[in-house]
């Protein structure tokens, strides 16, 4: 997979995120409790044996995250199957612990992309946008917040600064999002996706609703985890609902170092 391929993958798992993330506070926005210092988190392909118990494949993604005391991330390495570093995110922070700055570089430590982070006045984020290694701005995103805070809407824009999509969420009693409605360039709506979570607050069950095509389509994605004594889940197994059977697809397994 090439490198820009990969870039924009992290990019969208980072800001497709939950309406609660991307704070700006890296322990917060990740979910985190407690002082962790590093995770190390592999994912594997995961299905069932012959005996139908669930089993762990071929090795997907390796993901290597460091904190300092503060809770500031210090940087991010993405490793291969053969275990080389396929690029590392390092971040810079403001005064108010903020982040503001995330240099992505290659294998060799050449800077390959970078990812700036906007707040307003009340040390809110309200933007992010990507530069690539000529810094051209390749995307940005938008947020807006409402009155509590919470971020209400992202607004994902090309590099011509114009819109191609809009995520507007829907939220729970206690805080947590219940859906987000996805429109497109045309304001159309295309998409829903919706959140149920267990005791920790931690996703449960993802469904998202496609109406991109003459059938709307329905998919369903559950999720189980094993927690440490923190409250931080270091095994989490993704099943795809088919009918009235689910299939395990991925396994991602953490290990948790705390200052």
């Amino acid at each position: 997979m090439k490198i820009k391929t990969l870039l924009a993958s992290v990019a969208i798992a980072l800001i497709s995120l939950t309406a609660s993330a991307q704070s700006g506070h890296d322990l917060q926005d990740d979910g985190l409790r407690g002082t962790v210092k590093r995770i190390d988190a592999t994912m594997y392909e995961a299905h069932y044996d012959l005996n139908d118990n669930l089993a762990r494949g071929d090795q997907m993604e390796h993901l290597i995250t460091e904190y300092n005391q503060k809770g500031q991330r210090r940087s991010q390495t993405y490793l291969s199957v053969a275990e080389d570093i396929i690029f590392r995110t390092r971040y810079k922070h403001d005064g108010f612990g903020l982040t503001t700055l995330e240099h992505v570089v290659d294998n060799q430590d050449r800077v390959i992309g970078r990812t700036y982070y906007v707040y307003n006045a009340d040390h809110q984020l309200i933007e992010m946008y990507v530069e690539d290694a000529e810094r051209q701005v390749e995307s940005r995103l938008r947020l807006k917040h409402d009155k509590l805070g919470r971020i209400e809407q992202r607004s994902y824009n090309d590099p011509l600064n114009e819109i191609y999509k809009r995520e507007k969420y829907v939220f729970n009693a206690d805080g947590s999002v219940n859906k987000a409605v996805i429109y497109d360039r045309s304001k159309q709506k295309v998409q829903e996706k919706r959140w149920e979570y267990d005791a920790q607050g931690e996703p449960l069950s993802y469904t998202l609703y496609d109406y991109t095509e003459d059938e709307p389509e329905m998919f369903v994605t559950l999720y189980e985890r094993e927690y440490d004594s923190h409250g931080n889940w270091i095994r989490c197994t993704e099943y795809e609902v088919v009918g009235d059977r689910k299939f395990p697809t991925y396994t991602t397994e953490r290990k948790i170092e705390y200052f």
